[in-house]
């Protein structure tokens, strides 16, 4: 079973928030096919295109959530996504500059951040809003 589908590493237990992440896993799908078919570098810029309104529409609805049932690491959790948001400009910036192993690059800070990034601090986000009656 790949690591991006593993059930520890795509649900939270919180539909809205599993779905969104759903979104993530597709890109993530999508760049891997297009690397592997030599096509990385072409595909890459519609894809962080997607992964950052991705992340524009997830992000907020988290610290919604968050803040709405007083989350406590609601502050450092924030921190993660504004970090998320400098990598993808990061990204950006390597794709606009030509980077030869941009594609390479971004397909492994998105399963980083995809594993990281869940199994760290949304699963704990999980079990307090399951612990708040949200599924």
């Amino acid at each position: 079973m790949d690591s991006l589908t593993h059930p520890s590493l795509t649900s939270i237990n919180v539909q809205a928030i599993d779905k969104q992440h759903a979104v993530l896993i597709e890109s993530i799908e999508r760049l891997e096919q297009a690397l592997a078919a030599g096509q990385g570098a072409a595909a890459l810029p519609q894809i962080i295109r997607e992964v950052t309104d991705y992340a524009e529409y997830h992000c907020p609805t988290e610290e919604r959530l968050m803040a709405l049932y007083g989350y406590p690491l609601r502050d450092l959790h924030a921190l993660e996504h504004q970090k998320f948001f400098l990598r993808l400009r990061e990204i950006e910036r390597m794709i606009v500059e030509g980077h030869s192993s941009a594609a390479v690059q971004t397909l492994s800070r998105l399963r980083g951040w995809h594993e990281r990034h869940i199994v760290d601090w949304d699963a704990k986000l999980g079990d307090f809003l399951n612990s708040c009656g949200v599924a």
